[in-house]
C-alpha cells in the first residue's frame, strides 16, 4: 500500500504539473490577446487623433507649432484657454508621432516639421498671424524664482527701500548675499542699490536665497514657438521673436543702406533721383573749372577762379618788390 501510494503522489504530482503548464499557456494566450487588443486600440485612437487633427487644421490661416520642452503646464492651460475663448483657436497636444502624421496628411510643408524631435502642441489659426501669436506669448509670460546654479542673463538690481523683515539671521543672510543693509526703525532696510549679480553670473546659494526672502522671481519664462506656417512662408522661432522696435529699426537701416548703394552705384530711383543729379552736376562743374571749357554753366566760376589766382600772383610779386 505504501509502494501504492508513492506512485499515487508522482501520479498526482505530474497531473498538477501539466495542470500549471496548460494554466501557463492559457495565461499567456489570454496576455497575447489583451495586448494585441490593446496595440489595435491604440491603432485606432492614433487614427482618429490624426483624422480630427487633418479636419480641424483644414480652413485655418495660420499654423503654429509650440516647443513644450521644459514649458510650465500652468501656462499652457492659461494660453490655450486664450486663444480658444478669443480667436477660435485649434489646440492639439498629441504624441509626436501623430502630430507629423497629421502634418504630412494635411499637406503641410515637410520643413515645418521634419526636424522636430521634442513634444509639441499643433495650434491652428483662423484670423491671426503667426507673430500675433508670438506677440501674445511675450505679453503672457510667467515670473519665476531663481534656483542655486541658475546662470543670470542679465544685472540683478535690488534697489534700495525698506523690508517688513524683522532683524535676526536674515539681515546676516543678506549681508552674505552682498546687500547692503542695515537695521532702520526695528526692520531691516536695504541702505543702497545692490547688485546682486551681473551677465553670465551663477546665482549661489547664498544669492537666491537673498532673493526668495526679498520676494523677487527675477527670471520670466513663456511659451516657445519652434515654427509657423502662414499659408504662404514658414517662420522660424528667431524671426517671431522679434520685437516691433527690432523690426522697424532693421527696416530702417536695410533703406538706409538700400539708399547708399543705390546712390554710389548710380542707380536711379524716385526717391535718389535729385541726390544722384545733384552730384552729377556738381561733377560736371567741377570738371569744367579744372580744365578751363567755357560755358555758361561753369563761366562764372572760371572767371572767379582766375581774378583769385591773379590776385596771389600780385601779392606775391609785390611782395618780393
Amino acid at each position: 500500500m505504501a509502494e501504492g501510494e508513492v506512485r499515487g503522489t508522482k501520479k498526482e504530482r505530474g497531473i498538477i504539473k501539466e495542470a500549471k503548464r496548460d494554466e501557463t499557456k492559457a495565461s499567456t494566450k489570454e496576455a497575447k490577446r489583451i495586448k494585441s487588443t490593446k496595440e489595435r486600440a491604440s491603432i485606432t485612437a492614433k487614427k482618429q487623433d490624426v483624422e480630427e487633427m487633418v479636419k480641424n487644421l483644414k480652413d485655418k490661416k495660420s499654423i503654429v507649432l509650440l516647443n513644450l520642452s521644459k514649458t510650465p503646464g500652468k501656462l499652457v492651460q492659461k494660453i490655450r484657454k486664450k486663444l480658444k475663448d478669443n480667436n477660435g483657436a485649434y489646440f492639439k497636444i498629441s504624441k509626436l508621432a501623430v502630430v507629423k502624421r497629421a502634418l504630412e496628411a494635411a499637406k503641410l510643408p515637410n520643413e515645418l516639421y521634419s526636424d522636430v524631435n521634442f513634444p509639441v502642441a499643433v495650434i491652428g489659426l483662423k484670423d491671426i498671424s503667426p507673430y500675433d501669436v508670438s506677440g501674445m506669448f511675450m505679453e503672457n509670460m510667467l515670473s519665476v524664482a531663481a534656483k542655486e546654479g541658475d546662470i543670470s542673463p542679465f544685472e540683478i538690481v535690488i534697489p534700495a527701500g525698506e523690508t517688513e523683515m524683522p532683524p535676526g539671521p536674515a539681515l546676516t543672510q543678506l549681508k552674505q548675499a552682498g546687500l547692503n543693509v542695515k537695521v532702520d526703525k526695528g526692520k531691516i532696510a536695504i541702505m543702497s542699490d545692490s547688485t546682486l549679480a551681473k551677465p553670465g553670473d551663477k546665482l549661489t546659494k547664498e544669492k537666491v536665497a537673498a532673493l526668495q526672502m526679498l520676494n523677487i522671481k527675477p527670471f520670466k519664462v513663456g511659451l516657445t514657438i519652434w515654427k509657423a506656417f502662414d499659408g504662404k512662408t514658414i517662420f522660424s522661432a528667431e524671426v517671431l521673436g522679434l520685437s516691433m522696435e527690432d523690426i522697424i529699426s532693421g527696416l530702417k537701416e536695410a533703406v538706409s543702406q538700400g539708399f547708399n548703394v543705390s546712390i554710389n552705384a548710380n542707380y536711379p530711383t524716385e526717391s535718389n533721383i535729385s541726390i544722384i543729379l545733384t552730384g552729377a552736376i556738381q561733377q560736371a562743374k567741377s570738371v569744367g573749372i579744372n580744365s578751363g571749357a567755357y560755358s555758361e554753366g561753369v563761366i562764372e566760376d572760371i572767371l572767379r577762379k582766375a581774378i583769385s589766382q591773379g590776385n596771389a600772383i600780385s601779392k606775391v610779386e609785390g611782395g618780393s618788390s
